[in-house]
């Protein structure tokens, strides 16, 4: 298949255009490069990717970029919560404006299939044990949560009235070797504090619970989505649940160091609960996450 990855440069897109490369896919990397540099993809490069500067803000780029691919995954994103915050319309530019412009571009070049990654985020606060399904309830309590719920109606739209095959994944808390510590969830925040041998620092009480999934994982369920002849929206994880305080404790007695655990002031818009439900995606995508959190930890601690 010829893929076009938007945001191939970053953290996802680098384990999924080597994973596609693989597979005998041609891969078009499309990145403006604002979270990555060009270096870091040269391994990428040197195994037969493409790549075209770009950016999803403007319209006639990514028409371009599009043109003679069958498939394209939309990763390009903003991702910070904070940031969100502080700044709520460049988020909502980027991530609903450069997703419509996704949409025109692939009716355009008649691309038939689509993959575009949400986020947990959609579904806002939850309590301890419930799951999110994906009929659930949207109810995002932040400038990234709403942009992606706005994304995905934009899609939705869409798609439906001109026959698009798109597939919405919402990935839960994503790790894995090589996130870059600006935007890094707090496995990766945690790993570099223990090999610093610096106190772990959890914002609010601990008590938070999180579903990780492994990256590995993540990329196979983008697999499974290119070859689903259908529409749909999956919920992406692990389908587990881990507190931040026994998470951190788990990290140090894997590392066999004496280190501390600090609390510091919760941070705006840090959803409290959040775990997945992920038989849709199992039944109908033959999603099966393989990845155990332990496993993974004791790989980050031996980078």
């Amino acid at each position: 298949m010829k893929v076009l990855v938007t945001g191939g440069a970053g953290f996802i897109g680098k384990y999924l255009v080597k994973s596609l490369l693989e597979k005998g896919n041609s891969v078009t990397i499309y990145d403006n490069f604002s979270n990555s540099t060009k270096n870091s993809i040269n391994f990428l490069v040197n195994i037969g990717a493409k790549v075209i500067e770009g950016d999803i803000t403007k319209l006639d780029d990514i028409v371009n970029a599009i043109k003679d691919h069958e498939i394209v995954i939309h990763l390009a994103a903003k991702i910070s919560v904070s940031e969100s915050i502080s700044n709520p319309s460049e988020t909502f530019k980027i991530n609903v404006d450069g997703t419509n412009n996704i949409l025109i571009a692939c009716k355009k070049n008649k691309i038939k299939k689509l993959i575009v990654s949400s986020s947990a985020a959609v579904y806002g606060e939850s309590s301890t044990g419930i799951k999110w399904v994906e009929e659930s309830t949207m109810n995002p309590i932040s400038p990234y949560g709403e942009s992606k719920v706005q994304m995905e109606q934009k899609i939705l739209e869409f798609t439906s009235k001109h026959d698009i095959n798109c597939i919405i994944l919402r990935f839960f808390n994503i790790y894995g070797i090589g996130q870059s510590l600006e935007y890094a969830g707090v496995i990766t925040k945690f790993i570099k504090r223990i090999m610093d041998k610096k106190p772990l620092e959890i914002f609010g009480n601990g008590l938070q619970t999180r579903d990780f999934v492994a990256i590995y994982d993540v990329i196979d369920a983008i697999h499974k989505a290119s070859l689903y002849d259908k529409r749909g929206i999956f919920n992406i994880a692990s389908g587990k649940v881990i507190t931040i305080k026994e998470l951190a404790e788990q990290m140090i007695l894997l590392s066999g160091k004496k280190l501390e655990i600090k609390f510091a002031a919760g941070k705006k818009g840090d959803i409290k609960h959040s775990q997945a439900d992920i038989s849709i995606a199992k039944n109908q995508l033959g999603y099966s996450p393989k990845i155990e959190l332990k496993k993974m930890i004791k790989e980050f601690l031996n980078e």
